[in-house]
């Protein structure tokens, strides 16, 4: 083994030791261990079941970080199941109900040994971005499962529309903090101890829509971290990319990072992510920001489904690469006769048994082939096995590459 790989190891060996000591820490764990080789902690409940925490994605984002930003993230993971109560009735639950915005790899926390009822309750709600539901108690949340909406006789549609009805006083607050735009405004709604909820606003039906009613002008929103908001007014074409500087910024800076990405709204109202036309200055910057966001919310779950030593099917990694002329783009490989869950990519490299490579855009494949998203993974999973036709493949090689 050389020197540095020596090192490596031995700091993966100390990150373990240390997630593994915070996790014995936390009261309703019985027991606890960590795994080198698999680099992993797992932790058995002192009532029922157990878990794990993989931990390569945790290791590579506490890099450079202090020990608050690992001991903030490993509580974070436990937070799903561990909880100052058992959530009792709906009566005493549905006035602390409120939604939060998680990064889509959130949901890989393992639930093996765990009824698989309980599982916690999400929904998409931008690219690899989802809304989960939490119960704010006085010192920590509560993430909702399954389990609790079976004990509460409801359903999910119900605890998300109360939760959005918790936040209509401070969506109307916030409301008057905007007047017609003159010029550029940015404005930051922190909310440092987690206690407002400000940076779930985005998700309310219509509030979007109000700012842009109120002000004139189509808002711009970064969100860069669990924790608050910022609202950019005014901004003209070309001051973009000092935007998305700033965005980058902000989300390198933030403890538990959510996207680097802006997002405004749509003719509807909705919270959508900001779109430029490929001859726009900031275009090249913002796809980048976008490959870095897909390209790290997919390598969390590929770690997660690989970790899966039951699973039959092949798992292919979603590339971040650079054209020729500097433009990101993400790829993916097929190879043909694998069973095989495939994300959604830019292009695809489809391998054929002679090591052929095809390399196809995305928008090629599923105009020749029917592609049907997985249920239950975000980002999205598509489960293929044997290319097409020899006569669709042809049509296929004839098409032009990036």
């Amino acid at each position: 083994m050389s020197s540095s790989g020596g090192d490596m190891r031995l700091e993966r060996n100390r990150f373990g030791n240390k997630v593994l000591a915070q996790v014995q820490q936390y009261e309703g764990i019985d027991s606890a261990e960590f795994d080198i080789e698999a680099f992993e902690v797992a932790f058995r409940f002192r009532d029922t079941g157990h878990g794990k925490i993989v931990l390569h994605t945790l290791f590579e984002r506490c890099q450079g970080q202090p020990d608050q930003e690992r001991r903030r993230r490993v509580a974070d993971l436990l937070q799903a199941f561990l909880s100052e109560g058992e959530p009792d009735t709906w009566d005493s639950v549905v006035g602390r109900l409120r939604p939060v915005l998680r990064g889509s790899g959130r949901i890989h926390l393992d639930f093996e040994g765990f009824d698989s009822r309980q599982v916690m309750v999400w929904r998409p709600a931008l690219p690899y971005l989802i809304e989960m539901i939490v119960i704010d108690n006085p010192r920590t949340v509560h993430f909702v499962t399954t389990v609790d909406l079976q004990r509460w006789g409801v359903d999910a549609d119900r605890v998300f529309r109360s939760a959005h009805m918790n936040m209509a006083g401070l969506a109307m607050n916030t409301l008057e903090a905007f007047e017609p735009c003159t010029g550029i405004r940015v404005l930051e709604f922190a909310d440092d101890d987690g206690e407002s909820y400000v940076g779930s606003l985005p998700l309310l039906g219509g509030w979007l829509a109000g700012v842009r009613a109120r002000t004139g002008v189509r808002p711009m929103v970064l969100l860069p971290g669990h924790l608050g908001m910022f609202v950019v007014l005014g901004a003209a074409e070309e001051q973009l990319p000092i935007f998305l500087e700033m965005a980058e910024e902000k989300y390198g800076e933030a403890l538990r990072p959510l996207s680097p990405l802006p997002y405004t709204v749509d003719e509807e109202g909705e919270l959508v992510p900001l779109r430029l036309p490929d001859e726009h200055p900031a275009w090249h910057a913002l796809r980048r920001l976008e490959v870095g966001l897909a390209s790290s919310t997919y390598r969390t779950q590929t770690e997660h489904l690989r970790a899966d030593r039951f699973r039959e099917e092949a798992v292919s990694e979603l590339m971040h690469v650079r054209a020729p002329d500097g433009t990101s783009h993400t790829m993916t490989p097929w190879t043909d006769g694998v069973p095989t869950l495939l994300p959604r990519a830019h292009f695809v490299c489809m391998v054929t048994s002679g090591g052929e490579v095809v390399r196809v855009a995305w928008e090629d494949v599923v105009a020749h082939i029917d592609l049907t998203p997985v249920d239950g993974y975000d980002p999205p999973r598509y489960r293929v096995k044997d290319h097409p036709s020899a006569e669709v493949m042809a049509c296929l090689r004839a098409l032009p590459g990036y």
